[in-house]
């Protein structure tokens, strides 16, 4: 899905990890925008770009469908409402 594009990070924190999601970064150190993807060398301070959350979650080994519920409400509803 094209809103699922963008770059993705996941942070190992003491009790529970975060996966976080953007198209457009800006850190002191580097600015990250999606229409730059395929210029970056990855990882790039952990977030690397990824063309789907099954992507980015395949390759973090994370759960898909957690992280969708988290990260992409909206879309699940539309999709519940389609079905």
């Amino acid at each position: 899905m094209e809103e699922e594009k963008g770059f993705y990070k996941l942070e190992d924190e003491v009790e529970r990890s975060v996966l976080l999601f953007g198209t457009h970064l800006e850190h002191k150190d580097y600015i990250l925008d999606i229409s730059l993807k395929d210029t970056y060398t990855y990882p790039v301070n952990g977030w690397k770009y990824f063309d789907s959350l099954s992507e980015a979650c395949a390759d973090l080994d994370v759960d898909e469908e957690e992280w969708r519920e988290i990260l992409f409400p909206e879309l699940d509803e539309n999709l519940q409402e389609i079905v």
